[in-house]
């Protein structure tokens, strides 16, 4: 990854533009480490929280005691992967594979899982969760991505044949992330305090 990044960041290319600027979004498989990261567009981007609730009524009161089951966070990301050069192509063709690979779990010599698919996603500023880390931990419901060969392509040799432009869409559901270091509370110690303001 460190290699293929050096060299992208070498050329002038949109995707060098877009690491000289920050514009990426990355990947990080959690069981292995292993990480992509792709200088993108974001086309979309929304982030669901849907609390669900259980009723409980007594026989003397009128209201409910309400009890929360679970909180769910859906998150969807589309953006545009540009490749401008074969080498640039390359890349992002080989992050998209990984990223792919990283949707299986892990298993041993026995065909048994002995760890989770979680993967960590960052987009800039946009995902964030409540601990002091990047991005949030997820588990990714679905992965799309489309050629938009109207675009053009390149083609090397008659044997690589690439798209310009890479559509991609992901649907992920945030895991609860706890701060080992905070035990009070979920919320990061350097969380705005308005009311001392």
């Amino acid at each position: 990854m460190a290699y293929l990044q050096a060299n992208i960041a070498g050329m002038e290319t949109l995707g060098a533009f877009a690491y000289q600027q920050g514009y990426t979004i990355r990947f990080t498989h959690q069981p292995t480490g292993h990480m992509v990261e792709f200088p993108a567009t974001i086309q979309s981007f929304s982030d669901n929280h849907s609390p669900e609730f259980q009723k409980q009524y007594g026989a003397d009161a009128m209201d409910p005691t309400i009890i929360l089951n679970a909180t769910d966070r859906k998150i969807n990301l589309s953006f545009t992967v540009l490749n401008s050069s074969l080498d640039e192509a390359r890349y992002n063709r080989q992050c998209v594979n990984l990223l792919i690979q990283m949707l299986y779990p892990l298993l041993d010599s026995e065909g048994l899982i002995i760890a989770s698919p979680y993967i960590t996603v960052e987009a800039m500023s946009l995902i964030n969760s409540a601990v002091e880390t990047r991005g949030i931990m997820c588990i990714i419901d679905n992965i799309n991505y489309s050629m938009n060969l109207d675009e053009g392509v390149i083609n090397h040799n008659g044997e690589e044949l690439y798209p310009i432009s890479l559509d991609i869409s992901i649907d992920a559901t945030a895991v609860l992330e706890r701060d080992a270091n905070n035990e009070d509370t979920f919320l990061p110690r350097n969380y705005p305090s308005y009311g001392e303001m």
